[in-house]
């Protein structure tokens, strides 16, 4: 952690799917540890009004910190790079994730777009809910009490699942808040289930009858068409259980030389890419040879989603029948512009 200055400002972040329940929580938050609390208005108008919301605390009314409410639609990663930033007067000590376990698995489903700012940039609201839990130092857990012993059974472990390192704390009376919380996030933000599942680190906290999670690792290519109807048959269709979340590297034969980054919540699925093989760097290392991803679900079927993916592989034939072939097959995934990268 970086030494903390008399002219820095201890600041955490509040993050939830659900307006109500984030607010009233911030609000919490900032009363009982003295700090300084700035709502989603405010923080929703972007980095400068934080920036200047941040100066007023430290000159104006000399507090020691600032508990900032962030809209869903802010994304996370926003969130943590502006407050850890060496230039930005602040030391993020705790990122809140407020969640509503009454309807968490309905909220990871979502098929609902968010506008990012007034750009025109949307975002699923599934996709940023499992980033602020991936992110979260602390998953502050309300309305427990709507759920049966198994649901909240359930919710707890998948939390830990997608977030292995997050505080967890069930908040059950109505004007507490979790206990203190430092984590160093200008030197090392939680760690994703999906990467500690990636990096074999991946030691839950909990577990649960009926979840489920496995890594995935194929050296071939994948064939476009086949993934995608693939795809269409495991997410939209339950043919391998409820697949929440899945997350890693992959590769399409029709786009070789590229690691692209898999990313899956709920029916909601992106694949963008990352990197270009011959772009890499003197002592640069590939970041998957073929495909490397982990998976998390409800009544996950193993066998049948790793026998639908190798199938999605490409075969003997089409490895060796080289790039030229694969160029001419079907792929309906989205153009990739590569020319910054």
């Amino acid at each position: 952690m970086p030494e903390h200055t008399a002219a820095s400002v201890e600041a955490i972040a509040v993050t939830g799917a659900c307006a109500v329940e984030r607010r009233d929580y911030a609000m919490r938050l900032a009363k009982a540890r003295g700090f300084i609390l700035v709502p989603a208005e405010q923080t929703g108008q972007g980095i400068a009004a934080v920036d200047r919301m941040i100066e007023l605390v430290r000159t104006a009314f000399g507090a020691r910190g600032v508990v900032l409410e962030y809209p869903t639609e802010t994304p996370v990663m926003e969130i943590v790079g502006a407050l850890s930033a060496p230039s930005a007067g602040t030391e993020l000590i705790d990122l809140v994730s407020v969640l509503d376990v009454g309807h968490l698995l309905d909220d990871l489903g979502s098929e609902e777009f968010l506008e990012l700012g007034s750009g025109g940039i949307v975002a699923a609201k599934a996709e940023l809910l499992v980033s602020q839990i991936e992110f979260a130092s602390t998953a502050a857990i309300v309305n427990a009490q709507a759920l049966s012993a198994e649901e909240f059974e359930l919710v707890i472990a998948l939390i830990g699942h997608l977030n292995p390192d997050a505080h967890a704390a069930v908040i059950t009376e109505k004007n507490s808040v979790h206990g203190m919380v430092r984590w160093p996030f200008a030197s090392r933000p939680p760690s994703a289930g999906w990467t500690a599942i990636l990096n074999a680190e991946f030691w839950p906290r909990a577990y649960a009858t009926g979840l489920g999670a496995c890594r995935y690792e194929q050296c071939r290519a994948f064939h476009p068409g086949r993934l995608h109807a693939t795809l269409t048959d495991c997410l939209s269709q339950g043919y391998c259980g409820r697949i929440i979340r899945s997350a890693g590297f992959a590769r399409l034969a029709s786009r070789p030389h590229l690691t692209a980054q898999w990313d899956q919540v709920g029916t909601i699925f992106t694949l963008s890419p990352l990197a270009l093989d011959d772009r890499l760097g003197e002592g640069g290392e590939l970041l998957a040879f073929g495909q490397d991803l982990a998976f998390f679900g409800i009544d996950l079927d193993e066998a049948k989603l790793r026998e639908a993916l190798d199938l999605a592989a490409l075969t003997d034939a089409e490895l060796t029948a080289g790039p030229m072939t694969w160029a001419r097959f079907a792929d309906d995934f989205p153009a990739w512009d590569t020319a910054r990268m």
